[in-house]
């Protein structure tokens, strides 16, 4: 018999809580290798941002659904931890504190807490830091500068020091993620490794991310065609962020179509909006604002491309007069 628990995976084997419990896992392996290069203060911004969303979601469940048991279902560590991997190490602590507020409160509270949130609260809560941070979110440091400097933590400023622009394409840089960029973003094999634990527990649905990637891969040459180079190719996965957004992002439940088919289709336009944005406009909005877009859409992916009833001819059914 399967567990009641809380939607989306009312009829899925695993509950809630220990899904979100192996996501956690999966994005530990980045999580480490911020800390290898950043130092302490991932750990704070960490601990900032998972603390606030999982006692702003534990405190306004309970004043708005006070005859509802509060499920600790992990999904606010999830998204803490997802916020803190996108932002530079100089983040200050205020920032990511509203930022956390905003993705817990009016992001996935207000439209009745985990499992009903239209967007990702990470990805919003990063959106907000662009619009309402936006100085602190350019500044980006290099690996291995500052390991113990706990004084951005309160100003979001960055020693002149620290801060470099890193133009060296070498693969073992670009694999390991030793790049200037934010957090726990450029590490395509920790990635990697966070998608094999996914895998592994069968938490990861393939079809958004591979339409994602089958569109930044074969819109690469029109869009870029004077960099048509294999290695800055990897190099601009990794600072954009694309492969954790990719992986990540577009493997949740919750703000994704639940049919195959739409989570292609989703994944594929969320990736040429994401080469239009990165073309045409600003890196990090490519990196976001695309799956955010793309998340509004996902009630009208659930409306015409849903897995039709048995014996029926569409996915509802008629209504008897």
């Amino acid at each position: 018999m399967k567990r009641k628990q809380l939607a989306p995976h009312i009829h899925a084997d695993k509950p809630a809580a220990e899904r979100y419990f192996y996501v956690l896992l999966a994005l530990l392996p980045a999580w480490l290798g911020a800390v290898f290069y950043y130092g302490i203060r991932v750990v704070l911004l960490s601990a900032v941002s998972m603390t606030c969303f999982f006692l702003s979601d534990y405190f306004c469940s309970r004043a708005m659904y006070p005859e509802m048991p509060f499920h600790v279902d992990y999904s606010s560590l999830v998204s803490g931890l997802l916020l803190a991997l996108m932002v530079p190490s100089s983040s200050s602590c205020w920032a990511v504190l509203l930022a956390a507020l905003f993705g817990s409160l009016l992001v996935k509270q207000a439209f009745g807490g985990a499992g009903t949130n239209i967007f990702n609260p990470a990805l919003a809560s990063r959106a907000f830091l662009e619009f309402a941070f936006p100085a602190q979110m350019v500044a980006k440091e290099m690996p291995f500068k500052g390991l113990w400097n706990l004084s951005t933590l309160l100003t979001g400023t960055p020693s002149a020091s620290s801060v470099g622009a890193d133009t060296t394409l070498r693969w073992s840089y670009t694999l390991s993620g030793r790049l200037v960029g934010m957090c726990g973003v450029t590490s395509i094999v920790l990635i990697l490794l966070g998608l094999l634990v996914l895998a592994e527990r069968k938490l990861f649905r393939f079809e958004a991310p591979l339409g994602y990637f089958l569109a930044l891969l074969f819109g690469y040459v029109p869009f870029y065609w004077e960099y048509m180079r294999f290695d800055y190719f990897f190099y601009w996965l990794a600072v954009g962020g694309l492969l954790l957004i990719g992986i990540f992002a577009l493997n949740d439940c919750t703000t994704t179509p639940m049919d195959p088919r739409g989570r292609f289709l989703f994944g594929i336009i969320t990736g040429l909006l994401t080469l239009v944005l990165y073309r045409f406009g600003n890196s990090t909005y490519a990196m976001v604002f695309p799956v955010l877009m793309m998340n509004m859409t996902t009630p009208i992916f659930d409306r015409y491309l849903r897995p039709r009833a048995f014996s029926k001819g569409s996915w509802f059914r008629e209504v008897e007069k």
